[in-house]
């Protein structure tokens, strides 16, 4: 489809069930004016409208439809072939208009239903594709090299020496390593303190503390 076609086809998505039905009732009273005709349009009218705001709303979900406008033919052919068929069943006689209302229903139910599969699946393929980007740029965030640490005790790491057997609350030492700290920095004398009252008795949890000076 053209640039123009499809700016036309974008633009009547909204409009298009109000002038559906204001052509059915113009076509009753133009046309008709009969009883049946009357109450045709308690069916006629509410029947074309949803129909026809349902498939602009379907075409309007559709992401490609949404950012640039690519609708195809087969979206034409259903849309305009849906509104074509309710337009000339409103204008036929009631016995004819009857047959061409019912067959317009039809074609009406085929086209929300392509037009809805095409819609989802291309709704599916465009989340797919947005959480494969994500992937893999969270996996180049990962894959890359450690943000360097920043701060007054960034990069310490404390090395502290203990054991299951020792008992409670014994003296031991520690060490703190890393590019905040001076390499020439000696070990501290510290303690562990343990917490024996765990639920699990296969994990030790534990704090280490240096001794005050």
């Amino acid at each position: 489809m053209s640039k123009s076609a499809q700016s036309f086809f974008y633009r009547i998505l909204v409009p298009a069930p109000f002038i559906l039905a204001v052509w059915v009732l113009v076509a009753w009273l133009v046309l008709h004016q009969s009883v049946s005709g009357f109450l045709s349009l308690f069916i006629m009218i509410p029947a074309a409208f949803i129909q026809m705001a349902v498939l602009g709303f379907q075409l309007w979900l559709r992401p490609s439809i949404r950012l640039s406008r690519a609708f195809t033919a087969e979206d034409a052919w259903w849309y305009f072939g849906t509104f074509a068929a309710w337009a000339i069943a409103a204008a036929l006689p009631s016995q004819w208009g009857g047959l061409v209302a019912v067959a317009a229903f039809i074609i009406g139910a085929i086209g929300m239903s392509r037009i809805g599969q095409r819609s989802r699946q291309e709704a599916v393929d465009t989340m797919t594709e947005r959480a494969d980007r994500m992937r893999d740029f969270l996996n180049e965030q990962n894959s890359g090299p450690l943000p360097r640490p920043k701060g007054p005790g960034a990069g310490r790491i404390i090395i502290v020496d203990t054991s299951r057997d020792e008992p409670q609350d014994t003296n031991t030492e520690w060490e703190e390593r890393g590019p905040a700290t001076n390499p020439r920095r000696k070990p501290i004398e510290g303690e562990i303190l343990r917490d024996d009252e765990d639920d699990d008795p296969d994990v030790e949890e534990w704090q280490a503390r240096p001794h005050s000076n």
